[in-house]
């Protein structure tokens, strides 16, 4: 008989969603004349824009009279330039520097593949799971602790007595994983906290993998939307970023990662190029995304679309505004929801997640994700998403001004 991979026994986080999924139906079933608010959810709430919608169906009708077959694995040439020319150009950066994905998330945990096992790797704490779960399935882990804790890992506590903010470790690691804005807390790091990590990454010759799929939402002043705006980073930093918020690609699927030539890794001898070698990756393991996406993906780029576009960004900003002003209130305390349209919020009374949630279910009905989904780090809190519609934030408000957990 064949072997199963033993990595997946490993995984000891909970999956959290066929979780809540039975907590909402036990509750529907016993509330049928309930409306629950779903507050948890981390997905766009508006339809695709028109004008996108009618660049996809322009590039589909083009290949009714033009063959478009198998596309660069690592995407076109039009949408890389098209990228370039929006933002990256600032930068010193190249189309050829740029790789077209499917997702932010494939890609944070695909890149694993152009390092050695036997490389430390850092992540942030509370954070989005499959940078943890990618490391154990890709065998760099031994089985966790009693407590949860996986040795090989070194964990960077995103706590409230550091604004949530990762501090470097006084230690040397390989690869760092950084989220900006982070998911669940919403925290995006100051071009100083972004610095900091530029400069350990130099120190140690580091690699850090910037998750920033949510930098569209960014506002705050002294707050880079790109790690490449920190003198160095080109040397030291991956950049991942997406469509899916930015522009309601979620249902669409359309990311990039961007590694610049400068980055490098050790193979026996030789330092080998990571761009070279995420490029050989790709054409191995990627058919590329399909051509009307990329199509889409670079007409949302243009001046006009994007002001359209900016509209939907700035009505979730506006919805985590709300949200937040009604929990401080209240009373209550939270965090995030400025450059970023989550709302990280502490249980009171030493509840734990799991408790706060079901009592937000219960005696409010609002729907959220308990914050140990994310990590140790996370518990006793809970995250509220704002991608929600004004409709919905009119219906939470005054049941978030009478919140009474005595």
């Amino acid at each position: 008989m064949s072997k199963g991979s033993p990595h997946f026994q490993k995984l000891k986080q909970e999956f959290i969603f066929p979780i809540i999924e039975q907590k909402l139906e036990e509750f529907r079933k016993q509330h049928p004349n309930k409306t629950i608010l779903n507050f948890g959810i981390g997905d766009v709430v508006f339809p695709l824009n028109s004008a996108i919608v009618e660049s996809l169906v322009q590039a589909v009708q083009e290949m009714g009279t033009t063959v478009r077959g198998y596309g660069p694995p690592t995407g076109y040439s039009f949408l890389k330039e098209a990228l370039v020319d929006y933002e990256y150009g600032n930068y010193g950066i190249s189309p050829h520097e740029i790789f077209i994905s499917e997702g932010t998330k494939a890609d944070s945990v695909n890149l694993l593949d152009l390092f050695a096992t036997k490389c430390s790797v850092a992540i942030t704490d509370p954070t989005y799971p499959s940078y943890l779960d990618g490391c154990i399935l890709d065998g760099r882990t031994s089985s966790p602790t009693e407590d949860g804790l996986y040795q090989q890992i070194t964990y960077l506590p995103c706590l409230e007595e550091n604004g949530f903010a990762p501090l470097p470790p006084n230690h040397p690691c390989h690869i760092v994983y950084l989220c900006s804005p982070n998911n669940p807390t919403g925290i995006a790091l100051t071009k100083e906290q972004l610095s900091t990590w530029v400069a350990y990454a130099k120190k140690h010759q580091a690699i850090l993998i910037v998750d920033a799929a949510y930098e569209a939402f960014i506002s705050s002043p002294n707050t880079p939307r790109s790690i490449y705006e920190i003198p160095g980073a080109l040397e030291v930093a991956i950049e991942l970023r997406s469509f899916s918020k930015s522009a309601g690609f979620t249902g669409l699927r359309c990311a990039y990662a961007v590694i610049p030539d400068k980055l490098y890794v050790q193979v026996h001898q030789k330092k080998m190029p990571l761009n070279t070698l995420w490029k050989q990756r790709q054409n191995i393991k990627s058919n590329g995304v399909a051509y009307p996406i990329q199509k889409a993906a670079a007409y949302s780029l243009q001046p006009h679309v994007q002001k359209e576009l900016r509209k939907n960004i700035e009505i979730y900003l506006t919805q985590s505004k709300r949200v937040k002003e009604a929990l401080l209130a209240a009373h209550q305390t939270c965090y995030g929801g400025i450059d970023c349209p989550y709302i990280w919020w502490k249980a009171p009374q030493e509840l734990s997640s799991w408790e706060f949630f079901d009592k937000l279910l219960h005696q409010v009905n609002l729907l959220t994700i308990p914050g140990s989904a994310f990590g140790r780090q996370g518990e006793g809190f809970v995250r509220l998403s704002a991608f929600a519609t004004p409709d919905t934030v009119d219906l939470a408000l005054p049941r978030l001004s009478s919140i009474d957990f005595l």
